[in-house]
């Protein structure tokens, strides 16, 4: 384990599955499906694969009054993370997601927020000593924007890197700024957030390039079935994927995001780490669910050896 802290602050879920032969249509009703309960979140996934991929691992967040906050702390201090700082919030629920997974492990996520958008400002303020005393943060962009605003100020002020994955776009309210020091985007966030096509491999280079002309100095830009495009400064790559059979793609990018902060807090290069977090990736997307389907750092790094014989 890493004797830096990475601090996660984001979103936790409980996830509602239900497995189907395909995906229903506009009004169509498709019977027969397998139901699984899976803690789930953006955040909590990301701290959940941080965790397990070896990293030393703080967890912000924000949790309802309910039942589901109790299940949320048990799974998370089961991965060794700290939860000294989760904020309890009365009045509301915590997160919960409804997924839809067709037998190709194509997916439908609709999401009721809760908690996660009752994350104010001045929570982060209470947090304040937490996130100075960090080696790297870790986001996305399913808290309240001017939550994750306030973050941002207080790290840029203790000089503390951050990885922002922006994901989901939704209306873009957190300006993409020298603040990240990495930014981490699929496809289609690099095309909403560069307003650039992003389907060809020039398409990505010019999307990777505008995006770093907004301040990040590393990009990543996930391609799915395609690999990923690393863009920092006078480096720039390609990484093919690992083949392997997807059965559902539910917090594959969350594990990325996980695995490659503990990697890059390892000082692995970014090569490396990039590598580590792709092979940590392809083995989520083998299993069902979100937190469940996130590999131990032994698997990971079994999974490498025999990869790469």
């Amino acid at each position: 384990m890493s004797s830096k802290r990475l601090t996660v602050i984001g979103s936790s879920n409980v996830d509602m599955i239900c497995q189907l032969d395909h995906l229903p249509a506009l009004g169509e009703t498709v019977t027969g499906g397998k139901f699984m309960q899976a803690m789930g979140g953006k955040g909590a996934n990301q701290a959940v694969a941080a965790g397990r991929a070896g990293g030393n691992v703080r967890f912000i967040t924000c949790l309802g009054d309910d039942a589901y906050a109790r299940q949320c702390l048990d799974n998370f201090r089961n991965d060794g993370i700290n939860t000294d700082s989760v904020i309890i919030r009365k009045g509301t629920h915590t997160g919960v997601a409804l997924i839809m997974i067709d037998d190709q492990g194509r997916n439908y996520l609709a999401i009721a927020s809760g908690a996660n958008h009752a994350i104010t400002p001045s929570d982060m303020d209470s947090c304040e000593s937490a996130i100075r005393d960090s080696s790297m943060l870790l986001m996305q962009n399913e808290i309240a924007p001017e939550a994750a605003q306030r973050v941002l100020e207080i790290a840029a002020a203790a000089n503390i890197p951050v990885i922002f994955n922006y994901a989901p776009v939704g209306s873009a309210p957190v300006p993409v700024s020298d603040k990240f020091s990495c930014l981490v985007v699929n496809e289609t966030e690099a095309s909403q957030l560069s307003g650039l096509q992003v389907c060809s491999r020039e398409q990505v280079e010019k999307a990777a390039i505008r995006l770093a002309e907004m301040g990040p100095e590393t990009v990543i830009i996930t391609l799915g079935a395609q690999g990923s495009y690393i863009r920092r400064r006078s480096e720039q790559f390609y990484l093919p994927p690992f083949k392997v059979s997807p059965v559902d793609t539910t917090a594959a990018g969350d594990t990325y995001c996980g695995a490659l902060a503990v990697a890059l807090l390892e000082g692995q290069s970014l090569r490396d780490a990039t590598i580590f977090a792709t092979a940590a990736s392809a083995i989520s997307v083998t299993r069902m669910g979100a937190q469940p389907s996130i590999p131990t750092r032994q698997e990971i790094d079994a999974f490498l050896k025999e990869r790469n014989g």
